[in-house]
């Protein structure tokens, strides 16, 4: 009987060497295009702040042009920015090739509360977000409120909580009826009898009840009357003429 040829063994070592040679070239091909100059930080895009620049965010968080945008920590940059009080939330996104955009949105100051001879930066929901010795633009300063304590970053924790929400309630719409750089000084000790001043114009706002109407009102007349003019304007009562009374 013949014998059946025995068949040849493939070269199953060199396959595997060859194949481990292309992988390797492969990787480092690889690499190379991730770390070439096509992959640097050549634009950055940051939402426009009242609080920061774009070189103070950039700063923040050591971004700069350059940067390599695979090796940039986005998730590290997004908690170190919202660490910071003035900033709710933060999103950092590469957009290939060489595009870092931040996308920021900021806690803005609406008003001040006096404490202990300086000023507490709040937002329009209360929120303290920073305190210095002056303010730092013409926002309403905030009387009235009764606390023994505060934390940055926190609402303020007041004794007297209708006071406090009488607040939260004119700051929103304060900046809604854009009467932010208008109202001086609003003072809520008495809820019931909430008073402000627009430069020499003493305003009677009574309660909280109709706060919309009574802003929106006030927007309109605070146009009409001569910034010297001194008077009294009585919102108390939205069912009865609104009179601008007159002061020597």
């Amino acid at each position: 009987m013949k014998r059946k040829k025995a068949k040849k063994r493939k070269p199953r070592k060199k396959l595997s060497m060859k194949f481990i040679l292309i992988l390797l070239v492969a990787t480092l091909g690889g690499t190379g295009i991730i770390f070439s100059p096509l992959f640097s930080v050549q634009t950055i895009e940051v939402t426009e702040m009242e609080q920061y620049s774009k070189d103070a965010i950039c700063d923040m968080i050591g971004l700069k042009t350059g940067t390599n945008v695979f090796l940039y920590d986005k998730n590290r940059a997004v908690e170190t920015l919202e660490k910071n009080h003035y900033i709710e939330s933060a999103e950092v996104a590469v957009q290939l090739p060489s595009t870092i955009k931040i996308d920021i949105v900021e806690r803005k100051v609406r008003g001040y509360v006096p404490y202990a001879g300086s000023y507490l930066y709040i937002d329009e929901y209360g929120r303290v977000l920073d305190v210095q010795q002056i303010p730092q633009k013409t926002l309403p300063i905030v009387y009235g409120l009764e606390f023994d304590e505060f934390r940055l970053g926190e609402l303020l924790d007041a004794k007297n909580k209708e006071s406090f929400d009488v607040v939260v309630r004119i700051s929103q719409m304060v900046t809604k009826y854009e009467l932010l750089d208008s109202i001086l000084e609003i003072d809520v000790s008495d809820p019931q009898n909430i008073t402000a001043s627009i430069n020499k114009i003493e305003i009677q706002f009574g309660s909280i009840e109709n706060c919309e109407q009574k802003m929106a009102y006030l927007s309109q007349i605070v146009e009409t009357i001569p910034e010297n003019d001194r008077g009294l304007l009585d919102l108390s009562d939205m069912t009865k003429p609104i009179v601008f009374k007159y002061m020597l």
